[in-house]
């Protein structure tokens, strides 16, 4: 092989590790986001049970999902009782799990 042929293939090569990186990076974003929004919806289901909220995985529960509820509860109030702002909080996580889509598929082309 030539020289310019190597440099070529190790050209292609970055290139090639550069998209594989990208869509890892993606995929474990994306992970993140879908497991948050699970947690959210577990914590809103659990919030409806009349359960002791003294047990150590209820409070790591609670520990992990209000400081981003509370963004929401901010804006949204409470309607009959019934708060909506873990709704909100799933859309806009799935919203931007949707955006960040887009911007990996506009940068792995």
């Amino acid at each position: 092989m030539r020289f310019p042929d190597l440099v070529r293939l190790r050209i292609q090569w970055g290139k090639m590790l550069a998209s594989n990186s990208l869509y890892y990076i993606y995929l474990i974003i994306h992970w993140v986001i879908s497991l948050y929004s699970w947690i959210i919806f577990l914590w809103a289901i659990m919030s409806w049970l009349p359960i002791n909220f003294s047990s150590k995985f209820l409070y790591w529960l609670n520990w992990i999902v209000e400081p981003f509820i509370n963004i929401f509860r901010r804006f949204i109030p409470t309607f009959a009782g019934i708060d909506f702002s873990p709704i909100i909080a799933i859309l806009v996580l799935q919203f931007a799990n949707r955006g960040l889509a887009l911007i990996f598929v506009q940068l792995l082309q």
